[in-house]
């Protein structure tokens, strides 16, 4: 069913309400009150349209330059009679010139309310250069929002045209914002075009289409995860004797991992599995489990959940599949899962969720064959993934690497417990100081903006890796994940007013994570980069300079400090190539380093590295790891090279706990989204705008 579209007069009267100022209008539902609509305006010049259409300019439904009250009525007796009944009521309008832009909002299920701004008028769909937002915005948002556009130097004022009022566009999309916030019953609004003078002379809707009817989503209550999150007490409900099913193994990974916790089993049978023994029923379990695991098939899980409810469990976690993943009859299941979980008070996480690790307690409450390796390794990185499997790839890859996790954490179906409700709760978490996450839907985009700001006003930096790009992308997720999929680009909108710095891959989102974990993060978002490659510098200043992050020109008293230390021939700035001779001369590096490091011109340095090899190698990995030991800045190191050419100089970076990147391009943006992610907010949107 249609939603309902509101009148334009009811829409005019909405939006000067909220005031957005309108161009003068008046309305005539009859040829004969053309007259009187077109001496109510009082303008030398009105614009007559057909109010009934969509698309009235496609249809011939707009005349321009009318300027006396028989004009309009010949003109309205012609549309009338071209276009019937369609064309009422007829609008007339006063004639403005101006830039023709689009300010629009669209009210999307679990997201909110996104506002949009572009080049308008008839060819909007052409140009399509628009930008986007969550609603509410603030007046700088909205001017970043415009510097976005294409159509910006044209309103900046483009080879001697004069400036428009953007002052008064900006006041616009803030109370296009305001509205959408104010109106929740409000599904779209498209003001096209909003018709912008010249400096001074203000901004105008020329026309304004609301549909109404949004169901609002309601707002999802908040759940308490501490329990299920740091639990004293599991009890895994599907255990078995066979070592191929799915609860054998999850059961095996806890009590091999060392679970410090109390530890009970379920099974229809009894008997003992791993030296416990298994209770019939999960109601014959003592107590109020804190965790309850389910591996039982499908169309026993709700009467687990059932049980778990009567016994106050702290949470039920969900590993089974056969649930919205697998198309109507599961989704209808999955609901009354959820149902049941909430009316008994339980935090439900998945269904078809991979499970929960915390390395930290030995909590392994997974079935990611990941848990194959002998040690975890406790940390301060969480992990919030919607792919289990990748999630499980990516976390083993970080432990390899030395790098330990607070949480690695699926979030299956996302039913009831969505990734926004982790995060939030990881944003108070002691043990957690950033978090990487891979992100194929946004359940709710309110509460994830929250968890994020909560998250970045704690000091945490968050990436994610923001998949599902493409039509094929959508259709792949949804028969994994269950979940309709939201646009790619109204997810960056989430992710960018939460706080969350987006990056381009799963490489650079384990760079990004490798680098957080390795010490003090940057303060801001001045760089140094030494190379040894003109090439490396060039690809070096290119990636960071595209992600916002400054390259500044050393001082007259450092370029000194450094000329002095490198090749007579050696151009001295930022980046600085010291060349291929400083490969063996690791004193002066050290102190080249050191220079750059205490000159206070800069809040973090990188070293990329060529083809080098020991023992030069080994020296020069030496005269790092000492200098970043000394210097109250952070120090990043790349080496793009074959390892066997300089064993000795990794096993030192490796020793030392320096984690080493590798290609140029690869380390820059690793390093350049780590400074983003520290910057103030209002300093990373403008970064971000450069791009």
């Amino acid at each position: 069913m249609n939603e309902p579209i509101m009148p334009a007069a009811d829409a005019a009267r909405r939006l000067a309400t909220a005031g957005i100022p309108m161009v003068r209008a008046a309305w005539a539902e009859t040829v004969a009150d053309v007259r009187r609509a077109f001496h109510e305006i009082g303008a030398p010049h009105v614009v007559l349209k057909a109010g009934g259409l969509t698309h009235k300019t496609d249809e011939d439904g707009v005349e321009l330059g009318i300027a006396s009250a028989a004009q309009a009525t010949d003109a309205a007796a012609s549309m009338h009679e071209r276009l019937g009944d369609r064309a009422l009521p007829f609008v007339l309008q006063e004639q403005v010139t101006g830039i023709e832009m689009l300010v629009g909002i669209r009210r999307l299920p679990r997201l909110g309310a996104a506002l949009v701004v572009g080049t308008g008028g008839v060819l909007a769909e052409l140009h399509q250069d628009v930008a986007r937002a969550l609603a509410p915005i603030t007046t700088t948002q909205a001017l970043q929002m415009l510097r976005r556009l294409r159509v910006w130097p044209l309103l900046e004022g483009y080879r001697g045209s004069p400036p428009a009022d953007v002052v008064a566009l900006v006041d616009v999309i803030v109370h296009v914002s305001a509205l959408a916030e104010d109106h929740p019953e409000i599904a779209e609004l498209d003001c096209n075009p909003v018709m912008v003078g010249h400096r001074g002379t203000g901004a105008a809707v020329v026309d304004a289409r609301i549909v109404t009817g949004a169901a609002p989503s309601p707002k999802r209550p908040h759940r308490d995860l501490n329990r299920m999150l740091r639990p004293r007490h599991v009890v895994v409900v599907g255990v078995s004797d066979d070592e191929h099913k799915v609860g054998a193994r999850l059961f095996r990974y806890l009590v091999d991992h060392g679970f410090t916790g109390r530890l009970d089993a379920v099974h229809p049978a009894g008997g003992t599995v791993r030296g416990h023994a298994c209770h019939k029923r999960l109601s014959d379990v003592d107590g109020s489990p804190d965790l309850v695991c389910v591996s039982v098939p499908a169309n026993a899980v709700n009467d687990v959940a059932r049980e778990a409810a009567a016994l106050g469990a702290g949470g039920l976690l969900v590993h089974s599949s056969g649930f919205a993943e697998i198309g109507p009859d599961g989704r209808a299941a999955q609901r009354e899962l959820a149902r049941i979980c909430a009316e008994g008070g339980v935090p439900l996480a998945g269904p078809n969720n991979m499970g929960i690790v915390a390395p930290g307690s030995r909590l392994t409450a997974s079935i990611s064959g990941g848990l194959e390796m002998s040690e975890l390794l406790s940390g301060e990185i969480a992990l919030l993934t919607s792919s289990g499997a990748l999630g499980s790839c990516l976390a083993t890859r970080l432990i390899a690497s030395d790098v330990g996790l607070s949480y690695w954490i699926h979030t299956g179906n996302e039913a009831d417990i969505v990734m926004a409700d982790y995060l939030d709760w990881l944003a108070d978490d002691p043990a957690t100081t950033a978090a990487g996450l891979l992100i194929e839907n946004i359940e709710d985009g309110p509460r994830l903006v929250s968890a994020g700001q909560r998250m970045h006003a704690a000091g945490k930096r968050v990436f994610a890796y923001n998949m599902v790009r493409s039509e094929m992308g959508r259709a792949a997720a949804y028969s994994h994940t269950g979940a309709m999929v939201d646009d790619h680009d109204l997810r960056e909108d989430v992710l960018r007013a939460a706080g969350i710095v987006s990056v381009t891959s799963l490489r650079v989102l384990e760079d990004a994570l490798l680098l957080a974990s390795a010490g003090k993060p940057p303060r801001g978002t001045r760089l140094a980069v030494v190379t040894f490659s003109g090439g490396a510098a060039t690809i070096i200043a290119d990636e960071v300079q595209r992600h916002g992050i400054e390259l500044p020109e050393l001082s007259e008293a450092t370029r000194e400090e450094v000329r002095r230390l490198v090749p007579s021939f050696a151009a001295v700035r930022n980046p600085l190539d010291v060349s291929y001779q400083m490969l063996s001369d690791p004193e002066n590096m050290e102190a080249v380093l050191r220079a750059l490091a205490e000159s206070d011109e800069f809040d973090a340095l990188l070293v990329q590295f060529t083809t080098n090899a020991d023992p030069y190698a080994a020296d020069l990995a030496q005269a790092v790891i000492d200098v970043r030991h000394q210097i109250s800045v952070p120090l990043y190191v790349s080496r793009y090279g074959g390892a066997q050419l300089a064993p000795r100089a990794l096993e030192r970076y490796r020793a030392a706990g320096v984690q080493l990147l590798d290609a140029p391009d690869r380390a820059a943006e690793a390093v350049a989204v780590l400074m983003r992610a520290g910057a103030p907010m209002h300093e990373r949107e403008l970064a971000w705008t450069s791009t």
